[in-house]
């Protein structure tokens, strides 16, 4: 395991500290001195832990007396509501919390399903009367009777060895102590370059509810696979925080501190560390890096001014499939138009202070593969308007085998509650001049025309009269794409693939010479 980068300390009699230091989340810890500084990224041999839980942001630019004010809003949502130690009834309104938001929270739940299911029957009905032509067929799709003998399981290393590969788990651990979940695909076809080292490094990270499962589901047309085969590449599939059942250095999954992230902390640690650790495990200074949705989100605000805008300089370019900046107009709709009126304390009595509704976690882990995946499409068609219209349908139990996975009920109430993304319609501060600097690398933009959460349009219109300083290599619209069609379209490989490796090949630094798959 490698760990993250250094970033600049923080003292602890800075305001930014005081504001969010846990000293007291060890109960017996000596107090600090003034002086030196709070931030370890490892475990402290003393006998006090010097571990902040919830890091203050780094300062990028620490040796620049201009102060640069955060792109970041965040919603109002207390941070330190559950600090230790806690007294008896802290502990009993803990688990009264935990009691009650699981039944609310689950009960929502299932009136969002069987909703959506009533819905999903009514609008097929007239499908199945319809008497049509049966499924498309595709000239490349020759082993289809192949593919529909495969398992629905949860282990992506599985998906990998039917199409020859192999996935090999890593751990990657953040300066907040959260450890990562890393999936490394594995080429057999692929051998070292004369330098000794592997093909040019590409890194991808998924979007909200999602995981690496999302990108190797299509088989051997899986973005995953398809970039390692066709353009040699090393492919690293990130995951966010408590994907996969990580866990923390100091915190359990039970402890409300765990799930108090937004996405302001991944965008400050989880990426930054992703990004690092591909470096060091392949020796190349610059990666490629893809990302879908949130994971672009994070990109965006993890470079932008008061954040981690250094960081662009370890990326040879930016490709951002849907980005997730500006709000679409499915979140004028329901059920956003109600989740972004509700405040975090009335938010906390529904939802909770733990993962966003609990019951979907444990759906992933006891409901029948079939059951769950079904369940988990007919959710996500009703809430995003997600369709399997440009899908091979064999694909999809697989696809929702990996979706939803877990996320801090803290982070969905910056999606949608008071003050979100829903209300703002942005995720970052638009009165804001300037969003990014001169680090940010060559940009890709690819979004759909059938896309309805989120809008690429006010996005190019900054970056085309605030932000120009910005180097755009491309901005494509995939007129037949929703939300999830750049990886998971049947003609995804057509539509896009080939245009991600020019982007790739046209900005990976001169001294990496391009490396071919054996």
């Amino acid at each position: 395991m490698k760990p993250a980068p250094s970033l600049p300390t923080v003292t602890n009699n800075s305001p930014e500290a005081i504001e969010t230091s846990s000293f007291n989340a060890f109960p017996n810890r000596p107090e600090p001195s003034n002086s030196g500084p709070v931030h370890t990224t490892g475990p402290s041999t003393s006998k006090g832990h010097v571990v902040r839980i919830r890091p203050s942001t780094p300062v990028s630019h620490a040796t620049s007396p201009v102060t640069r004010k955060s792109s970041f809003v965040g919603t109002v949502h207390d941070p330190d509501s559950y600090v230790p130690p806690y007294s008896t009834l802290d502990r009993i309104g803990l688990l009264w919390n935990k009691i009650s938001t699981f039944f609310i929270s689950s009960s929502f739940l299932i009136l969002v399903v069987l909703w959506a299911s009533a819905g999903r029957i009514v609008s097929v009905i007239p499908q199945w009367l319809k008497k049509g032509s049966g499924p498309h067929i595709y000239a490349w799709d020759d082993n289809a009777d192949r593919w529909k003998k495969e398992h629905v399981v949860k282990d992506v290393a599985y998906y990998a060895r039917q199409c020859g590969y192999d996935i090999k788990d890593e751990e990657v651990e953040t300066q907040d102590g959260y450890f990562l979940r890393m999936h490394r695909v594995i080429n057999p076809r692929h051998v070292p370059g004369p330098d000794g080292r592997g093909g040019f490094p590409v890194l991808i990270l998924h979007g909200l509810f999602q995981s690496s499962g999302s990108f190797i589901t299509s088989e051997e047309r899986s973005l995953a696979f398809w970039l390692s085969e066709h353009g040699g590449y090393q492919v690293f599939l990130g995951n966010t925080r408590a994907v996969f059942g990580m866990g923390h250095r100091h915190l359990s999954r039970k402890d409300p501190r765990f799930w108090d992230w937004t996405i302001r902390e991944l965008a400050m640690y989880d990426l930054p560390a992703l990004v690092d650790w591909v470096c060091l495990a392949t020796g190349y200074d610059k990666i490629a890096f893809i990302g879908h949705s949130q994971g672009n989100g994070v990109g965006f605000l993890s470079l932008s001014l008061g954040h981690r805008p250094e960081l662009g300089d370890r990326l040879s370019c930016f490709i951002a499939l849907a980005p997730a900046v500006f709000a679409g107009p499915l979140t004028h709709g329901f059920p956003f138009t109600i989740l972004r009126k509700v405040k975090w304390k009335t938010w906390q009595r529904i939802f909770g202070v733990l993962d966003y509704i609990p019951l979907m976690r444990y759906s992933y882990d006891y409901v029948p593969p079939l059951i769950f995946s079904t369940m988990g499409y007919t959710m996500f068609a009703f809430l995003f308007e997600w369709t399997d219209t440009n899908w091979l349908k064999r694909r999809k139990n697989k696809m929702f085998r990996f979706t939803p996975t877990p996320v801090s009920s803290a982070s969905i109430f910056w999606w949608c509650g008071e003050g979100g993304f829903a209300d703002r319609q942005c995720t970052m501060d638009v009165d804001l001049p300037r969003w990014w600097d001169e680090h940010f690398p060559p940009l890709a933009i690819y979004y759909g025309g059938r896309d309805f959460l989120v809008r690429a349009e006010p996005l190019l219109e900054r970056l085309e009269t605030k932000e120009n300083h910005i180097k755009v290599i491309r901005s494509e619209k995939v007129p037949l794409s929703e939300h999830c069609d750049f990886y998971w379209a049947a003609d995804a490989v057509e539509w896009c693939f080939s245009s991600f490796m020019e982007d790739i090949e046209s900005t990976r630094p001169a001294s990496d010479a391009s490396f071919e798959p054996q």
